[in-house]
């Protein structure tokens, strides 16, 4: 704890507000995946890209294992983004978004097959996207103990401390 001690205010006001940021967004991704009552990850892997690809499309053909990815996805984006906003088992629920984050990526990675950049939605990409760095934010929250400066963490640890 004398660890938190050292941050300024305004650090911990950033690194919570970062935490809780990430977790409302993946939070809501898996609530509106949820609440779409045709939402699959099919198409999504039947059009992975790049090095993985072949693993991801099988994933896709098998109605098993289509299902286990479909609910993986949903439950883990609501799960960790709540864990995440709650401050609750903060660097377990960082490493969770940080696995489900990079399994988007590696699906669809920016990587150019011929060409310079990867022309997206939101304009050209190269090696870097906003889920990679999504993903890097994440580990900042699990490097840094941002569950202990404002969280549900600080009743975990109490909890533990008074077994």
């Amino acid at each position: 704890m004398s660890q938190i001690k050292e941050f300024t205010g305004s650090q911990k006001v950033f690194l919570v507000g970062l935490r809780f940021c990430i977790g409302w967004h993946l939070f809501y991704q898996g609530l509106g995946k949820f609440r779409s009552v045709e939402w699959s990850s099919k198409g999504y892997l039947e059009a992975a890209e790049a090095p993985l690809a072949g693993i991801f499309q099988m994933i896709a053909e098998s109605p098993v294992l289509l299902s286990i990815a479909n609910n993986s996805t949903k439950w883990g984006l609501v799960l960790f983004g709540l864990c995440l906003m709650l401050g609750l088992f903060t660097r377990l629920s960082s490493f969770g978004g940080v696995a489900l984050l990079m399994l988007f990526y590696l699906v669809s990675p920016p990587i150019a097959a011929g060409g310079f950049t990867v022309p997206s939605a939101e304009g050209s990409e190269l090696y870097v996207n906003k889920t990679l760095i999504e993903a890097l934010a994440l580990l900042l929250t699990m490097t840094f103990p941002t569950g202990r400066i404002a969280g549900l963490d600080i009743l975990v640890a109490y909890l533990r401390q008074n077994d």
